[in-house]
């Protein structure tokens, strides 16, 4: 069972607004010192800095919902921590996959996640914050669409239909969540982070591109 209980405040008892900046600070330092040894540990097992981009979006997508599924702490808290991971994982994905996009000229692709991942932030920060039902009942269907416009849009600019059909696994996740609703942020999740891992160690399908060196 979710430990999201919507009957209960969503904001804590206690104040913590003067907190939050010291945490989030905290946690920013610390995400980007984990994100980087996890960098270093992927490039040892000879992972493409691709590769390595795949594999660090699925670890933050299974890590964010499995914190929503199981852990207790308030969602304020949580809140402050997946900004912080989502933030740290968009700023070393880039990093690791700017030389590659701009070879291939797909730059937009790192452009269009890195909108939509800190857009799925700010509208969930805003539901937790003021108290939004109907966007906290409808996390990880928000979540899924945003994947699932992602890679959409991956497919139709690199015509690719591994990403087509990938955007596809995730609308049909959006409707399959009314199965289990209990288990739906695990799920969410799970659907997230395998897709990634996948693409992280099977060959898909893209346009051929003209390549050019950079500068």
């Amino acid at each position: 069972m979710t430990s999201f209980d919507l009957s209960e405040s969503l904001l804590p008892k206690h104040p913590i607004a003067a907190r939050v900046p010291m945490v989030s600070g905290l946690l920013s330092a610390n995400l980007k010192w984990s994100i980087r040894r996890w960098c270093r540990v992927l490039s040892a097992i000879r992972l493409t800095e691709l590769d390595q981009a795949f594999v660090l979006w699925g670890l933050a997508a299974l890590l964010i919902f499995s914190l929503a599924q199981f852990s207790r702490l308030s969602w304020p808290v949580q809140a402050v921590i997946d900004a912080s991971l989502t933030g740290s994982t968009v700023a070393a994905t880039s990093g690791l996959t700017w030389q590659i996009a701009e070879i291939a000229k797909l730059r937009w692709v790192v452009f269009l996640w890195a909108l939509l991942m800190p857009l799925g932030m700010v509208v969930t920060a805003y539901g937790i914050f003021c108290g939004v039902g109907s966007i906290l009942i409808n996390l990880c269907p928000l979540w899924l669409g945003l994947c699932a416009l992602g890679y959409l849009a991956m497919a139709v600019g690199m015509r690719s239909r591994c990403f087509g059909a990938c955007s596809l696994v995730h609308g049909a996740a959006i409707a399959g969540l009314a199965i289990h609703p209990g288990w739906q942020f695990f799920t969410s999740g799970l659907v997230m982070a395998l897709t990634l891992f996948f693409f992280s160690v099977v060959p898909w399908d893209m346009r051929e591109v003209a390549v050019s060196e950079p500068g």
